[in-house]
């Protein structure tokens, strides 16, 4: 079975002054651009069942994702479930949720606007420009990334980088060759928080240059990124002895940009990988997430402290168990698959995925596909979402940010087990399709 595939990309470079999301702490305005933004569209088609992925450098699309999706929906004439919107996850982009108005105000509805009609011209171009094409999947290899949830003696976590804690080294790529032997299109990914960087300046951090190698070394393609499963994954300091994260300069990041960049050229030009083949599927479902019952006891605490940034989720909490008031702890959640028969899956997650779920992905799918993409921050992004072993050792992404984001508290013991059988269910049924080879 032979595929179309068109990709295209646009500028979506905000403007110097827009305030900037991502570190929870930064309230000022952006003061320049270090690297422009950009979002890339890939249309694959085999005939029946074509997809859209959009790649995009901001923090992520979530409160966006329905608004982004119904543009192109109409644009393209494709189901949600065959679009699938990836944020790189850059703290050093626009704000553009509305959940982060109290404390940036209101996002520039001038600079929405902008961004989803430049990436529907994307897509509208991806979309024209489909021809013949083959794709190959590989993976690389690439070492930056180190867990930054370093182990206590007493059991918990704290911040800091621990290469013994687990990681994922894979960089899965994809390429779609023309007929002439050119390269359109590198679709690459990586579990890593893009946060090398923070401070006032515009950029995409390591995915930017990433992009900016690949497209150099290999003239013509559009480079697209996925980020991966690596909510509690950041790049190790340049000092390799370092105990501490520490913000890196501009050049320091382009660094790690050029050592991915490598890592993927060096896949594509090994001779190594696999052409695809099979049936294009796309399937989505909505599930809800649980978080624990509210604790008083904790929220009172919060306000006894010194953390200002999660007073006001102590305030809901204080204020609703006081009065007897019942809070919501049910939280839809998207799961997303796309496959090309046995030979590639991407599961799309909506959330800030830590790495281990992106490992156990791989192992359990091992037996059904040639290659499994763990997707992290697709869609409308709920947060962040840790796997069961992680929950006794708390700490951020267990703990603190479903309190920023409002929850009632952590997710319920569950939860990984939910995600995993749901992913399971919709692949065993896409298997089962009459006439899917």
């Amino acid at each position: 079975m032979g595929y179309k595939v068109g990709v295209a990309k646009r500028d979506i470079t905000p403007p110097v002054g827009i305030k900037m999301c991502g570190f929870a702490a930064r309230t000022e305005s952006s003061t320049d651009v270090y690297h422009p933004l950009q979002a890339t569209a890939v249309v694959i088609d085999d005939g029946v069942t074509p997809v859209l992925i959009v790649g995009v450098d901001i923090l992520g699309f979530y409160d966006r994702s329905d608004a982004v999706r119904e543009a192109l929906s109409a644009a393209l004439d494709l189901p949600r479930s065959a679009i699938l919107l990836a944020g790189s996850h850059t703290h050093c982009g626009p704000h553009i949720r509305d959940f982060d108005t109290p404390r940036l105000g209101p996002p520039s509805p001038e600079y929405r606007g902008l961004l989803i009609r430049r990436i529907v011209e994307a897509a509208q171009a991806a979309w024209a420009g489909r021809a013949d094409a083959v794709l190959k999947a590989g993976t690389g290899t690439c070492t930056f990334a180190a867990s930054r949830r370093r182990l206590r003696p007493d059991g918990l976590v704290e911040w800091g980088p621990d290469r013994s804690a687990p990681h994922d080294h894979d960089v899965p790529v994809l390429t779609a060759t023309r007929a002439n032997g050119d390269v359109a299109c590198v679709l690459y990914g990586y579990a890593c928080h893009p946060t090398s960087r923070a401070g006032l300046l515009i950029g995409g951090d390591y995915v930017s240059f990433a992009h900016d190698r690949i497209e150099e070394l290999f003239p013509g393609a559009a480079a697209c990124f996925l980020q991966g499963c690596g909510a509690d994954q950041k790049p190790w300091p340049v000092d390799p002895e370092a105990t501490t994260f520490v913000q890196r300069e501009v050049h320091e990041v382009k660094w790690l940009g050029d050592e991915l960049g490598d890592a993927v050229a060096a896949v594509v030009r090994g001779g190594g990988m696999a052409e695809l083949s099979g049936s294009v599927t796309a399937q989505s479902r909505t599930i809800d997430l649980i978080s624990i019952p509210p604790d008083i006891d904790d929220a009172r605490a919060v306000l006894a402290g010194p953390d200002q940034r999660i007073k006001a989720w102590a305030e809901m909490i204080v204020d609703a168990v006081e009065n007897d008031r019942a809070l919501e702890r049910r939280v839809p959640f998207e799961v997303q698959t796309l496959t090309l028969g046995r030979s590639l899956c991407f599961v799309a997650l909506a959330g800030e995925i830590t790495v281990e779920h992106g490992l156990r992905l791989k192992r359990d799918l091992a037996s059904q596909f040639d290659h499994v993409v763990p997707v992290g921050y697709a869609n409308h992004i709920v947060g962040y979402v840790p796997v069961k072993r992680q929950i006794p050792e708390g700490g951020y992404c267990v703990e603190w940010a479903n309190k920023f984001h409002d929850r009632t508290g952590r997710w319920v013991d569950e939860t990984e087990e939910q995600i995993h059988r749901t992913i399971g269910e919709m692949l065993t049924a896409c298997a089962r399709a009459p006439g899917r080879p």
